[in-house]
């Protein structure tokens, strides 16, 4: 590859909504959708050969949803309560605004949490295409965004995983009102499997490789 239950809980489908479900339109899918509980840690090992999370992360639940997506959440220990989003300016969305005066947190922070999916193959490479072809690149035009907000992509590239390399795209959401969130999406699928990783940051903290980098050692490919 080039590259039953209960009801999905909200913090199920907003985790999935930060990743591979956003860019393909199923939120309203996954808000109907029937879902049943899997032991993380065993699903885990049936993708990968997994080393210890690195210090601070913890699984938290696996969940397989109707459509056959598997999903597997990881959250950051003593992340707290996310910042709140800026209310707007009224009469001010058409205003130029220049979103590089910000306030950003401190670089090089761990994500708040992340998700481990595995999607149905029939509907996996319009997915991925989605979410690792498609999106409009920054290309370091900060005025580009309207103060309204959007989604940019900040970085592709590709991050060493075991003997391969698997590729990435940094993405940022600019929020009306002035914040922001980002996430980072890595493809972990072979040729016979589609699986992603997506790590989002707490609102107005950037995306940084390196947490993801020592992630993924611990989840080796077979």
């Amino acid at each position: 590859m080039s590259e039953a239950g209960t009801p999905v809980r909200a913090g199920l489908v907003l985790a999935c909504t930060a990743g591979f479900v956003l860019l393909a339109g199923a939120v309203g899918l996954l808000a109907t959708q029937s879902t049943r509980a899997a032991d993380p840690q065993a699903t885990l090992e049936q993708w990968f050969e997994v080393g210890e999370l690195p210090a601070g992360f913890k699984l938290v639940e696996a969940q397989v949803l109707a459509r056959g997506d598997v999903v597997v959440r990881i959250q950051r220990e003593g992340a707290g309560e996310e910042a709140p989003r800026n209310t707007p300016e009224e009469g001010k969305d058409f205003e130029p605004f220049d979103w590089s005066t910000v306030p950003v947190g401190a670089a090089g922070s761990a994500p708040r949490e992340v998700i481990v999916a595995q999607l149905p193959l029939e509907h996996a490479r319009a997915e991925l295409q989605q979410l690792f072809e498609f999106g409009q690149d920054l290309a370091g035009d900060w005025k580009s965004v309207p103060r309204s907000g959007g989604r940019r992509v900040l970085e592709r590239g590709r991050l060493d995983w075991g003997e391969l390399a698997a590729p990435f795209v940094l993405e940022r959401e600019f929020e009306n009102g002035g914040t922001f969130r980002d996430t980072l999406r890595v493809n972990l699928s072979s040729a016979t499997t589609a699986r992603i990783l997506v790590a989002r940051w707490s609102r107005g903290f950037p995306a940084s490789r390196a947490p993801v980098q020592v992630l993924i050692a611990a989840l080796r490919p077979r």
